[in-house]
């Protein structure tokens, strides 16, 4: 262990991780690289036990940490449909997605954390702390007792972290539903997204070409019932799903009102779903999780190592201020978040008043901004 693990106070780990998602994991692979003793607690009783994501990899996130072939598909081109099921077709030469066998990439990331130092424990939920001198964890389980210079919450859009210590909530909410069908021969290298005020109101409807499987689902307000009977009924001429077996159902909650403005305090950070790293506008999460999740590995250890035992340091910030001023500034997708929820985007492609060039290029701009 190098110096920065050496603690000006008594503790079993330099740092503990609150949930082994993407997030979570990139954090703690490269808190260990730095010379951190870390410690990741996932309630969870294996990875990937219960997935809450679609599992597509942007470019970028394909980037900070590539998965073996055998676990992700190369997508290429996206397919955006209105309600009469008319297309824009959108492609970027450089520019490609990777859909995922999720259960599988979350696997291979917790056994190369595992490989890279860390400790990783499942069916260990976060209960709350009973002592902050130092940051002693509650419970009855495999976290009682333990002890830390240093936590980070990254346990989802519901962040028991956030709750324990005071931090903002995710107010704004999408609710997201996924069915795994067997795969079926239409999709082709394409993302398919549908504009369907009926079904998917508040967001959209997807269907993902995956590995072995065919990917359908829904985002819509949280208030409004997901008909996932119905949509994939709408879908069937498309793809042929009548007849597919459903092969696995799950869904969740999707924060999008962007990063929370009281998302740290002293010696606990949170990272992923938890603060809000979401795009407002596309809803996904996984590229920031893996950047930021990463940076906060990084500016942890300079704060520990610069003799920061919680609060500030000469030239070792609070990695929450690191995160903060790092994060992009979404101000421009929240706008557009706004007019997908206030205005009839669909309707006005249906009438006419939205011409199929302009909403073209406003799709383009959604899927291959480089700041997701």
């Amino acid at each position: 262990m190098t110096a920065v693990g050496a603690s000006r106070e008594s503790a079993d780990y330099d740092l503990v991780v609150v949930g082994a998602g993407f997030a979570g994991l990139a954090c703690a692979r490269r808190a260990v690289e730095r010379g951190l003793s870390v410690l990741v607690l996932e309630r969870q009783s294996e990875p990937g036990e219960r997935i809450h994501t679609t599992g597509i990899l942007v470019k970028e996130a394909w980037e900070e940490w590539a998965a073996p072939a055998s676990l992700v598909r190369r997508i290429q081109r996206v397919r955006v449909y209105d309600p009469g099921h008319r297309f824009v077709e959108l492609e970027r030469d450089s520019y490609f997605f990777m859909a995922t066998d999720t259960a599988g990439l979350l696997r291979h990331l917790v056994d190369e954390t595992r490989r890279s130092g860390a400790e990783l424990r499942f069916g260990a939920p976060f209960e709350g702390v009973v002592s902050t001198m130092p940051l002693t964890l509650a419970g009855s389980g495999a976290a009682a007792g333990v002890t830390c210079r240093f936590l980070v919450g990254a346990d989802g859009a519901r962040s028991r972290v956030a709750e324990s210590f005071g931090l903002d909530r995710n107010r704004r909410l999408l609710k997201g539903v996924e069915w795994e069908y067997e795969a079926s021969d239409g999709g082709g290298d394409c993302l398919h997204c549908f504009i369907d005020p009926e079904c998917a109101p508040g967001y959209i409807g997807w269907v993902v070409p995956g590995v072995g499987v065919t990917q359908v689902g829904l985002a819509l307000h949280r208030d409004r019932r997901a008909d996932m009977p119905r949509f994939s009924e709408k879908l069937d001429g498309l793809f042929g799903l009548a007849g597919r077996r459903v092969l696995e159902k799950r869904g969740g909650v999707i924060p999008i009102g962007g990063l929370l403005r009281n998302s740290y305090a002293d010696r606990v950070l949170l990272v992923g779903d938890a603060a809000g790293m979401v795009s407002p506008l596309t809803a996904g999460g996984i590229h920031q999780a893996y950047r930021f999740g990463k940076l906060a590995g990084d500016a942890i250890a300079d704060h520990l190592d610069g003799g920061g035992t919680g609060g500030s340091h000469p030239g070792a910030p609070h990695p929450g201020d690191v995160v903060r001023r790092a994060y992009p500034n979404h101000s421009l997708k929240r706008v557009a978040r706004w007019g997908f929820d206030h205005l009839p985007v669909a309707r006005a492609l249906q009438a006419g008043l939205l011409s199929w060039n302009v909403f073209r290029r406003l799709a383009e701009t959604v899927f291959f901004h480089r700041s997701r």
